[in-house]
């Protein structure tokens, strides 16, 4: 074959493109409070209508005369019924298509795992009951959410979580 007489051709080179780097913003202490707060008020109205049916059979009061310090105690069965429903109603909205309670969705802020993915029932439960180590800390497991790099708390150490915040 024949060598060409023309110079060769230089080619450019096509300039890199990156994908834009997508920053987490992490959702801290006090917006995580306020919508525990939110969630709580939440839950305790469907409770308190639940219990409205029967109280006698959900709350314990105290007798006449007793301490100004003693309060009302919970039944067996106001603690079954409770349990379970605190339970589900945050692993199962974590683990929903929104990843957040009402509280969370209402401060726009999110759950995932630390990839960024949507977290399972499974993990969303480790999480919840995470939280029981978090406040038997004196709730410095709590705490912890205002004083960590990605703004995680104990509980969400525990279950590999993060709370976001939607931009």
């Amino acid at each position: 074959m024949p060598e060409s007489s023309l110079p060769p051709v230089a080619i450019p080179d096509l300039p890199q493109v990156t994908a834009p780097r997508v920053e987490r913003l992490y959702a801290g202490f006090w917006l995580r409070a306020i919508a525990y707060l939110i969630d709580t008020v939440i839950v305790s109205m469907a409770l308190a209508l639940v219990a409205s049916a029967h109280p006698s059979a959900f709350i314990i009061f105290p007798p006449a005369g007793a301490s100004p310090f003693a309060i009302p105690q919970l039944t067996p069965i106001a603690l079954g019924i409770t349990i379970p429903i605190v339970w589900l109603y945050y692993a199962v909205f974590e683990a929903s298509v929104w990843q957040a309670t009402p509280g969370k969705l209402a401060l726009k802020l999110y759950v995932t795992d630390l990839s960024g993915h949507r977290i399972s029932f499974a993990r969303a439960s480790l999480r919840h009951f995470g939280k029981i180590i978090s406040g038997l800390t004196f709730l410095v497991g709590y705490l912890l959410a205002g004083f960590t790099a990605k703004k995680q708390a104990l509980h969400d150490f525990l279950a590999s979580c993060l709370v976001l915040r939607r931009s």
